[in-house]
């Protein structure tokens, strides 16, 4: 789990090439090191992120929070990723169907896999199997030279070819994806090595995956970023999956 130094050159190279504006920073990336073993217990998890149509069931039996990505973005159509809802959404639906979020290391074993791939699908950067900033976005940092047929979010399970060694889709790119942990950037120089939880104590929760607004390099499978829980602000971010115990 996490990045050697070599993978964060790697990072920051990558960076520094899709960036548009030359101004990357090796600090952005030292939180995923020191690359550490993790051991996990076996999971089952979502093969894609919660759809709308999937939250609005939640959200009809009173149980889960309507999502508000303002009105030029609502409503979503059902079967995109639901987004813009808070950490404490998240876990409300995922209680609602019998399972939990995932942790922040069981997110990424299921975008890594044993042999640890920079990105869901091997180590090599392919934009036909993500959406990601292309030529549909408007930051200056887009990619004009990919279009990838989305300017936001894509509708789940868009990018087959992008499925990673479990056959869990989406893990790249489309929207930030909520995880249960805390996030504290030096966790990894303590964090245990069976079933890690999270630290005890932070502000903030941790977000996985990129998002349809942003560079190769924060689409990697082991870029972390944080969110308050309470966030539900934008079309690119508060969207989850949910796991469940092997088992329970």
């Amino acid at each position: 789990m996490g990045s050697s130094q070599e993978d964060i050159d790697a990072a920051l190279a990558m960076c520094e090439r899709n960036s548009g504006s030359g101004e990357c920073h090796r600090i952005w990336f030292e939180d995923e090191t020191p690359q550490h073993m993790v051991t996990l217990s076996a999971y089952w998890i979502d093969r894609t992120e919660v759809t709308s149509a999937q939250y609005r069931q939640c959200v009809e039996t009173g149980t889960c929070e309507a999502a508000d990505c303002g009105p030029e973005l609502n409503p979503k159509q059902p079967d995109q990723p639901v987004a813009c809802v808070s950490w404490y959404d998240a876990q409300s639906y995922c209680d609602w169907v019998g399972a939990r979020l995932p942790s922040e290391a069981e997110w990424e074993y299921a975008a890594r896999g044993p042999e640890s791939s920079t990105f869901p699908w091997g180590n090599s950067f392919d934009p036909t199997r993500l959406n990601y900033c292309d030529a549909n976005c408007t930051y200056k940092w887009r990619d004009p030279l990919h279009d990838d047929g989305y300017m936001m979010t894509a509708p789940v399970g868009s990018y087959v070819s992008g499925k990673s060694w479990c056959g869990a889709l989406d893990l790249a790119g489309n929207a930030w994806e909520w995880v249960a942990d805390r996030y504290d950037a030096d966790y990894y120089s303590r964090m245990p090595a069976q079933n890690p939880q999270g630290p005890a104590q932070g502000d903030e929760r941790v977000v996985r995956g990129g998002s349809c607004y942003y560079i190769p390099s924060y689409v990697r499978s082991a870029r972390r970023a944080s969110l308050p829980p309470q966030s539900r602000e934008t079309n690119n971010s508060g969207a989850f999956r949910c796991v469940k115990s092997a088992g329970s």
